[in-house]
């Protein structure tokens, strides 16, 4: 099971397994759309336990990532 879920608005665009993948990801999203989200705005990142299919996983903010 992926450890974070990365969404976009609020949709569910990704799932990775570890930090270095976040932020592998998010330096990708960030050259992608230099143009219109250069600092990764509209990216949240949740943070999946091995209940978050009870509880919805924790919010984590993306600037521990960037």
């Amino acid at each position: 099971m992926p450890k974070y879920e990365l969404m976009v608005d609020g949709e569910h665009v990704a799932k990775v397994a570890s930090g270095d993948e976040v932020r592998g990801w998010l330096a990708q999203y960030r050259v992608e759309h230099e143009e219109d989200d250069p600092d990764a705005v509209h990216v949240q990142v949740l943070q999946l336990s091995r209940w978050a299919w009870l509880s919805g996983g924790t919010l984590i903010p993306r600037e521990e990532f960037l």
